[in-house]
């Protein structure tokens, strides 16, 4: 089983963007000394907004 990786100071929110019609959180993380982007869809009813 796969450990949880943890992205502290290595993660960096970017913000909220549409994609394929829903809101998503845009992140910019670094892995192994190289940049990825990644978005995590935004579900409306477990928002906290």
């Amino acid at each position: 089983m796969n450990s949880p990786l943890e992205f502290t100071d290595s993660a960096h929110y970017l913000g909220s963007l549409p994609k394929e019609g829903q809101i998503c959180d845009f992140y910019e993380i670094v892995v192994d000394g190289e940049i990825r982007y990644i978005y995590i869809r935004v579900d409306p009813e477990t928002s906290p907004d």
